[in-house]
């Protein structure tokens, strides 16, 4: 087990600019690349990694003939320096924020479901009671807010856990489940009839990405009822953009019910008498462990569940 003393010695002697490098380098794979990138000369940079590879005493990239390659030790360094630098991305924003006058910034990660019934509310009530707060929120599947999460470009997600590896890195506060629908345009051929599963998969469809869980739930539903997968997809995870592509053609989305009680008042868009797998899991709040979250975090998820009482 390390010492308290070696714990110190890396804290002392570990740097930002240390940090900047190996994130440039993963991203870009070349030092002459990052080198420039971060004004300074190629071997000075050469100089930085071996200096830092040399502390740890492992290869954090491996050289090869055009390309530098991360290795396993290199990815783990990596991953917390992104982690310590967005957060000081943070503490900078905040900062300035709080030195003209503001009040902070919140940003919000949400499932399309989340989107619009729960977080308008939410987030409407929270800006009553602190008007100068500046929140963003982004529209995303779980997976990829997840990441963003644990990078710390985000505050707060409302989504579910797509991997078990996450719980330990996650809090998760349960909201409610999340039912889907299969949606179409009105007056979209299928509306005058009962299609089966076997039918609707021939029409042009947009969807999520294989790798979130509604588009999991479909892909089920599919292979359950001896069903192949639609070839005519169109892969994205804006509700806005697969709301306009449907309003705008006969392609056919599956989305959260929730979406359709907005979408459905303007009479554009109706949902076909199918139903497709059980509703997903609880979708809830989740925010990083061992951090304590912020007080406009903590005032936003009080906000949060008594929307939902």
């Amino acid at each position: 087990m390390i010492s308290n003393e070696s714990r110190v010695h890396v804290k002392s002697w570990l740097r930002i600019k240390h940090l900047v490098l190996l994130v440039m380098l993963d991203e870009s794979r070349n030092l002459h690349s990052t080198s420039r990138h971060m004004n300074m000369s190629q071997p000075a940079a050469s100089k930085m990694l071996k200096d830092i590879e040399t502390f740890f005493g492992m290869t954090l990239f491996r050289r090869l003939p055009r390309r530098m390659e991360t290795t396993d030790a290199g990815r783990l360094l990596v991953r917390y320096a992104r982690s310590i630098l967005n957060d000081t991305d943070r503490l900078i924003d905040d900062l300035v924020s709080l030195r003209e006058g503001g009040y902070g910034k919140l940003a919000i990660g949400a499932v399309p479901g989340a989107a619009p019934l729960l977080l308008p509310w939410a987030i409407t009530a929270i800006k009553a009671q602190r008007p100068h707060l500046a929140v963003s929120l982004v529209e995303n599947s779980s997976d990829r807010l997840l990441a963003d999460l644990e990078y710390k470009q985000l505050d707060v997600v409302i989504g579910r856990f797509t991997d078990p590896a996450q719980r330990h890195l996650f809090h998760f506060l349960p909201l409610q489940a999340e039912p889907v629908s299969v949606v179409v345009r009105v007056g979209h051929p299928l509306c005058d009839a009962v299609p089966g599963l076997g039918e609707v998969i021939r029409w042009p469809w947009v969807l999520h990405p294989m790798r979130s869980p509604m588009r999991g739930l479909f892909e089920v539903a599919l292979a359950e009822a001896g069903v192949p997968s639609p070839r005519n997809v169109v892969e994205t995870t804006s509700t806005q953009t697969t709301l306009q592509m449907v309003s705008a053609s006969d392609a056919i989305a599956l989305l959260p019910t929730s979406v359709l009680k907005t979408a459905v008042s303007a009479g554009k868009f109706t949902a076909l008498p199918l139903t497709i797998g059980e509703p997903l899991g609880y979708y809830g709040v989740l925010t990083r462990k061992h951090e304590e979250s912020s007080e406009q975090v903590q005032a936003f998820i009080e906000r949060l569940l008594h929307s939902e009482s």
